[in-house]
C-alpha cells in the first residue's frame, strides 16, 4: 500500500522544496515526457499525480487526467486503489465551488473502495465527505464520516490518515465552540505529526493549536505553541507563514497588554508581507499595529493603520477587513469629539455589517439548497437500489422459467416422432404463455414507473413546501432589522430638528412604509408561527374591563377619520381564555372596521353572556362583503373588493389570523352583512374551557 503512494509523496515533496507555488512547472513537464513512454500501469500512477498537482491551481486539468486514470485503471482491472482518481475529481471540483458534483464524485469513490475492499481509499472518502458537508455548515452529517474515517484509519494503523481526521474533528468541535474537545483532538494530531517528522506539517498542527487557544482567550498556551511554529517556519525558511506567525502572536501579546512586544513582533511580520505582497494577510496585520497604537493611545498613528488596512481592504474588496476598519475608525472619531466623522464611519460599519449578514443569508440559502439536492440523490439512489433488486428477482424467475421450459423441450424431443404433435401445440402453447408472460411484465414495469413519478412528486412537494416555509421564515426575521433601523433613523432626525414642513411629511412618509412593512412582517410571523400546534395559555379576567380598555386604545385612529367608537351594550362577566389570542382577535376586527368604514360614520361593540357562551360583537356601518367576498373571507393573502377610505394598507392576512385563533379556543364566529349596508361580526367562546 504505501509503495502506491511512493510517487505521490515524492512528487509532493519536491513541489514544497523547489517552490513556494503550488505549481512546479518542471516537474508536470518532466510528468508529461514521462508519460510518452511508460507502460500502463507506469501511466496510471503518473495520470494521478498530475492529477494531484493541478487540483488547486488548474482543477479542469485535474478533473479531466483523473478520468483519464480512472478510464486506465478500468482497463488494466485494477483489484484495489480505483477510488484514488475518483477521490481526486471530488477535491477539484470542491476547490471550484461544484459542490453536488463533488458529493457524486466523493459517493462514488465510497461505492467503489467498498467493492473493491480498499480500505485507505474508503478512509479517505469519509473524511473527504466529511469536509465536504463541514464547509456547507451541515455539521451533524461531516461529524458521521470523520467518526467512519477514523475508525478505518484507527484499524489500519495509518498515523497521518490519523493526523489529519483529528485535525478535521477539531475544527468541527472548534466552529461548535466546543474548546476541550477540539483541544483534546489537535493535539492528538500534533503528537502524531511529530511521529512522523514533517516539518511543514508540525508547523501547521502548532499553528492550528494556537490559533485555537487564542480564539478560547488563552493566550499563554496560545503563545506557548506560535513560538513554537515560528521555530518551524524558521527550521523551513518558510518566509510567508513566520510573517502570519508573527503578527498572530502580536495578536496574544495584545490581549495580554504586552504592548512594546506585540508591536515588535507584528512589525516585524508586517515588513515581510510587504516585500511580499501577500494581500490577503496585509488587512488583518494594518489592522492589528493600529489597535496596538490605540491602546498605547497614540491616536494619530492608530489611524494611520486603520486607513492603511481600509485602503487595502477596498481595493482587494475584502468585506470583514473593511468591516473591521471602519469599527476601529469609528472608535477613534468617537474618542476625537468628530461627530461628522463619527457618523460616516458608523454608518459605513453598519452598512457592511449588513452586507455581511446578507451574504451569510445567501450562503444558508446556498446551503440549504445543497442539503435538498443532496437528500433528493440519495433517495434516488435508495430508489435505484430497491429497483435493481426487482429487476434482479424478476430476471432470476425468467432464467427459472427458461431452464424449465429447456428441460421439457428436451423431453419432448426424447420422444420421437410419435409425440411430435403434441410437441408441436406444446411449443405454440409456451409461446402463447410466453407472449403473455411478456405482457404482464410490460404493464408490471409501467405500474413501477408510475408508481416512482407519483413518489418523486410528493417528495418534491415536501421539499418545495419545507422550503418555502424556511426561507420565508428567514426573509421575514432579516427584514424586521433593516426597517426599524430605518424608522427609528427617522424618529430621531424629527426629534432632533429642527425641519421644514416638506421633510417632515417626508419622515411621516417614511414612517408610515416602514410601519406598514413591519406590520405585514408581524403578520407573517404570526401566520407562520400560528400553523404550528400551540395551546392556548387560558388565564380569568373581566370581559367588560378588557373592551373598555380596547376601545380607548383604538379612539385616537378613529377620531382621526371622525368615527365615533363607542359600547352600546356591554356586561361585567369573568371569563377563562387566552387573553392574548381574544387581543389579536378584537385588534384585527376592530382594526379593519376604522380602516374600511367612511368618515362621519360610527362603530359599535356589544358584549355579554347567552347560556354558556360569552359572545361579542363588532358592527360597522362600512362598504360591507359581497357573496364573492365571503367565499374567499378567512384564506391568507385573498384581498377583497372593499378597500381602506383614507389609503391605509392591506394584506390580506388578519381575517386568517382571526379565523386560526378563535379555532383554537373553541370558539365560532358569524358573519351578517350585505354588499353596501355595513357588516356585523359575532363572536361566540364557551364560558367554561376544559
Amino acid at each position: 500500500m504505501k509503495q502506491r503512494y511512493r510517487l505521490v509523496i515524492t512528487l509532493i515533496f519536491l513541489c514544497w522544496t523547489h517552490s513556494s507555488q503550488a505549481q512546479n512547472l518542471e516537474l508536470i513537464d518532466s510528468l508529461k515526457q514521462r508519460l510518452q513512454t511508460s507502460d500502463k500501469k507506469a501511466r496510471y500512477e503518473l495520470l494521478n499525480a498530475m492529477a494531484w498537482e493541478f487540483r488547486e491551481a488548474y482543477p479542469d486539468s485535474t478533473i479531466s487526467l483523473a478520468r483519464e486514470a480512472y478510464n486506465l485503471g478500468l482497463d488494466l482491472k485494477l483489484s484495489t486503489d480505483l477510488a484514488r482518481p475518483l477521490n481526486f475529481i471530488g477535491i477539484a471540483y470542491n476547490y471550484k465551488g461544484e459542490r453536488i458534483q463533488a458529493f457524486e464524485a466523493y459517493d462514488e469513490a465510497l461505492k467503489v473502495s467498498i467493492q473493491q475492499k480498499d480500505s485507505v481509499e474508503l478512509a479517505y472518502s469519509n473524511n473527504n465527505l466529511g469536509r465536504l458537508f463541514f464547509d456547507q455548515g451541515l455539521l451533524s452529517r461531516s461529524y458521521e464520516y470523520f467518526m467512519q474515517a477514523l475508525a478505518i484509519f484507527d484499524d489500519l494503523n495509518d498515523t497521518s490518515g490519523l493526523a489529519y481526521t483529528y485535525q478535521s474533528l477539531a475544527n468541527l468541535y472548534k466552529t461548535q465552540r466546543d474548546y476541550p474537545k477540539a483541544e483534546t483532538n489537535f493535539l492528538k494530531a500534533l503528537k502524531m505529526r511529530y511521529q512522523l517528522g514533517n516539518t511543514r506539517d508540525i508547523l501547521s498542527a502548532l499553528l492550528q493549536t494556537g490559533r485555537l487557544y487564542q480564539e478560547s482567550n488563552q493566550d499563554d498556551k496560545a503563545l506557548k505553541y506560535l513560538h513554537l511554529a515560528d521555530s518551524a517556519g524558521n527550521v523551513i525558511n518558510d518566509e510567508i507563514n513566520l510573517a502570519e506567525i508573527k503578527t498572530i502572536i502580536g495578536v496574544s501579546y495584545l490581549h495580554k497588554g504586552m504592548l512594546n512586544e506585540a508591536e515588535a513582533i507584528c512589525a516585524e511580520g508586517l515588513r515581510v508581507i510587504l516585500q511580499k505582497s501577500n494581500v490577503r494577510m496585509l488587512p488583518q496585520a494594518y489592522l492589528t499595529m493600529g489597535q496596538i497604537q490605540f491602546n498605547r493611545k497614540n491616536f494619530a498613528g492608530a489611524k494611520k493603520y486603520f486607513d492603511l488596512s481600509l485602503g487595502v481592504a477596498l481595493r482587494s474588496k475584502d468585506l470583514t477587513a473593511k468591516m473591521d476598519a471602519y469599527f476601529w475608525l469609528w472608535k477613534l472619531s468617537e474618542l476625537g469629539g468628530s461627530k461628522t466623522e463619527e457618523l460616516k464611519n458608523y454608518n459605513q460599519y453598519l452598512i457592511l455589517k449588513d452586507s455581511i449578514k446578507d451574504l451569510d443569508l445567501a450562503r444558508q440559502v446556498e446551503r440549504l439548497q445543497f442539503e435538498i439536492e443532496i437528500e433528493r440523490k440519495e433517495k434516488e439512489n435508495e430508489l435505484l437500489k430497491v429497483n435493481h433488486t426487482k429487476t434482479g428477482a424478476i430476471i432470476q424467475q425468467q432464467k427459472l422459467q427458461n431452464i424449465i421450459l429447456i428441460v421439457i423441450i428436451g423431453f419432448v424431443s426424447a420422444l420421437g416422432v410419435i409425440q411430435w404433435r403434441n410437441s408441436k401445440k406444446r411449443r405454440e402453447v409456451n409461446e402463447k404463455l410466453e407472449e403473455q408472460n411478456q405482457f404482464i411484465q410490460n404493464q408490471r414495469h409501467e405500474i413501477v414507473q408510475q408508481n416512482e413519478k407519483l413518489q418523486r412528486h410528493v417528495i418534491e412537494l415536501s421539499d418545495l413546501n419545507h422550503e418555502k416555509d424556511t426561507l420565508m421564515g428567514i426573509v421575514a426575521h432579516d427584514l424586521k432589522s433593516p426597517l426599524n433601523r430605518i424608522k427609528g433613523i427617522a424618529d430621531l432626525m424629527e426629534i432632533e430638528g429642527p425641519l421644514t414642513k416638506d421633510q417632515k411629511d417626508y419622515l411621516k412618509m417614511i414612517a408610515n412604509a416602514t410601519q406598514s412593512g413591519l406590520d405585514l412582517i408581524t403578520d407573517l410571523l404570526d401566520v407562520h408561527m400560528l400553523e404550528e400546534n400551540v395551546v392556548p395559555n387560558y388565564t380569568t379576567f373581566d370581559m367588560s374591563a378588557f373592551l373598555w380598555e380596547k376601545i380607548e386604545a383604538f379612539k385616537p385612529a378613529a377620531e382621526a377619520k371622525n368615527i365615533h367608537l363607542h359600547i352600546s351594550r356591554i356586561e361585567s362577566e369573568h371569563v377563562s381564555l387566552d387573553i392574548d389570542y381574544l387581543s389579536r382577535i378584537v385588534d384585527n376586527l376592530i382594526s379593519n372596521a376604522i380602516k374600511f368604514s367612511r368618515k362621519d360614520s360610527s362603530i359599535n361593540v356589544e358584549g355579554g353572556r347567552k347560556d354558556h357562551t360569552i359572545w361579542i360583537s363588532i358592527q360597522d356601518q362600512g362598504p360591507g362583503f359581497s357573496d364573492k367576498d365571503k367565499a374567499l373571507l378567512f384564506q391568507k393573502f385573498k384581498k377583497l373588493s372593499a378597500r381602506p377610505t383614507a389609503g391605509e394598507t392591506s394584506n390580506g392576512l388578519g381575517l386568517a389570523i382571526v379565523k386560526t385563533l378563535i379555532d383554537r379556543l373553541k370558539g365560532r364566529i358569524e358573519l351578517i352583512s350585505e354588499q353596501g349596508k355595513g357588516s356585523k361580526f359575532l363572536l361566540e367562546f364557551p364560558l367554561n374551557q376544559n
